[in-house]
């Protein structure tokens, strides 16, 4: 048996694969280019952030610096101190977000360099014991896949289910103070979305998506922005704000509450 073989097998006995995900130390926000490590039951999850959303695209980084192959190597400060690109790539929902550490930023150069490398990756044929251990990483985070396809599946159901409502029938309830915390200048590169753990706001085209968590739908309560109701009753999975021009979420983190009742 070659050396690299025995590596893997080795690897394998270490590094099994993830069952649970544990909860990370508090993160306000994961964006373009942080790299991140997701809590496992048995380990880390290493990546980057390569493409924002609601659900964040994410490049896996490994610490198995010889049988990862020749990709990119990246230096961390964490519980390794180098991480190598792989083609591997896995998708981050907002649940999967809150086990995550953030532990290193990439400038926008490197960033590219990173990406350009994990596709070149991709489009090699590999074989043998890499092969085999590129397959063993993809299974080994599989239930990062499986919280993917799930909340694509839950996002289906509850499409119908979303509450709307206009900002045009809104505004009144606002005074000039308030409508200048709501429309504040903010930098040009702000993020799309902010997970505030109950709570996801995304900001789109048209509006504001806030997704509310589990332990939130249909109890009874009310969204309020700058202390004004604009909603009351039963929390439903999605409320909808429709606006022009809609306002950024970081603005809107400070100042849009829910609340439910003591049941």
């Amino acid at each position: 048996m070659g050396y690299l073989k025995r590596r893997l097998e080795s690897y394998k006995r270490t590094q099994k694969g993830i069952k649970s995900l544990k909860e990370g130390p508090e993160t306000t926000s994961i964006g373009l280019g942080d790299v991140i490590c997701v809590w496992g039951d048995t380990g880390p999850i290493y990546g980057v952030v390569t493409e924002e959303g609601v659900v964040k695209n994410c490049i896996l980084l490994s610490p198995e610096l010889f049988l990862a192959g020749d990709g990119l190597l990246l230096r961390v400060k964490h519980l390794v101190n180098l991480l190598r690109v792989t083609p591997v790539n896995f998708y981050l929902t907002p649940s999967a977000q809150r086990a995550c550490e953030v532990i290193g930023k990439l400038k926008q150069e490197d960033l590219t360099k990173v990406v350009e490398n994990h596709q070149k990756l991709r489009e090699e044929n590999w074989t043998g014991v890499r092969k085999e251990f590129f397959e063993y990483e993809t299974k080994r985070i599989e239930i990062l896949y499986d919280m993917f396809l799930e909340f694509r599946k839950q996002n289906e159901q509850s499409e119908s289910q979303t509450v709307t409502v206009r900002w045009d029938e809104l505004k009144h309830l606002f005074e000039e103070k308030d409508l200048e915390l709501i429309f504040r200048d903010v930098p040009v590169a702000q993020s799309s979305a902010v997970d505030l753990g109950k709570f996801l706001i995304v900001r789109t085209e048209s509006g504001i998506r806030i997704i509310f968590s589990d332990e939130l739908i249909s109890k009874t309560g009310k969204v309020t922005l700058v202390g004004k109701i604009v909603y009351s009753g039963r929390i439903p999975p999605e409320l909808f704000i429709t606006f022009e021009n809609p306002p950024a979420v970081e603005t809107l983190k400070n100042i849009l509450n829910v609340d439910v009742e003591a049941e």
